[in-house]
């Protein structure tokens, strides 16, 4: 599914990566296109983390290629990634920093200039209405409010893909709520959002297609009606469908 220009914002070709003798991925293909955020789905242990390091350049895979936006991410590491907002399963945040400097400090290193960087620190502390601790220390915050935190820092520079892990992970119902409305208002404006999550209520609920991985391979992909045909149950909820499939798959 390619942009304008002929490209997905997000393309893994044959993606594999070894730890000794575990193959925690194994030759993973799937293409992410502007607009849309694609699930990951599968339980632990089935190769999704494992697969958003290798997207965001922590770990080198073993075979295969990352493409963000056509470019190479072995090749050229840096331009891919100032495509590229990352939201990691635990928020890294700078404990002795307020929220306010933090994002700043986000924002210049991936040179945002001012009086925009200003700008956009402000409108995104608006979004989880945080401006009221924005000043305070980030040492005294909530988990669920450094996870906030974080994916307002994958906003600032205004990438074209987000890289999500267990996005909901510590947030009360109302902020995962917010989540869900700001990954599926990210991708209506053109952006592209790759969602890695076993949680699979808020995947049915934000995904546009998903994957269904086991044991790193990816057994099946679609949108939910096409899931829903392919296994020939038109009311079956995305647990039933990922447990149809990779039962068949064993089998």
């Amino acid at each position: 599914m390619p942009d304008a220009d002929g490209q997905p914002l997000l393309r893994l070709d044959r993606l594999s990566k070894r730890f000794g003798d575990c193959l925690a991925v194994d030759g993973l293909s799937l293409e992410v296109a502007p607009g849309e955020v694609y699930g990951l789905i599968g339980p632990n242990g089935s190769g999704k983390t494992t697969t958003v390091k290798m997207i965001t350049g922590l770990y080198r895979p073993t075979a295969g290629h990352v493409l963000i936006g056509g470019i190479d991410l072995s090749a050229e590491p840096e331009r891919a990634k100032r495509l590229l907002g990352y939201i990691p399963d635990e928020p890294f945040v700078y404990e002795k920093m307020t929220a306010r400097e933090f994002l700043h400090r986000f924002g210049e290193l991936y040179v945002v200039a001012e009086p925009e960087r200003t700008r956009r620190v402000n409108e995104l502390l608006d979004l989880y209405a945080l401006d009221a601790l924005a000043d305070g220390y980030v040492e005294s915050y909530s988990r669920g409010n450094r996870q906030k935190l974080a994916i307002l820092a994958s906003l600032l520079h205004a990438p074209r893909l987000l890289i999500v892990d267990e996005p909901i992970v510590g947030l009360d119902p109302e902020s995962a709520i917010k989540t869900r409305d700001l990954l599926k208002g990210f991708a209506a404006k053109g952006g592209s959002v790759l969602v890695c999550t076993h949680t699979l209520p808020f995947a049915e609920q934000v995904c546009h297609r998903v994957g269904l991985l086991k044991e790193g391979r990816l057994v099946q992909e679609g949108g939910l009606p096409a899931l829903r045909r392919r296994a020939g149950l038109p009311a079956a909820s995305l647990e039933a469908l990922y447990l149809h499939f990779t039962n068949k798959h064993s089998a």
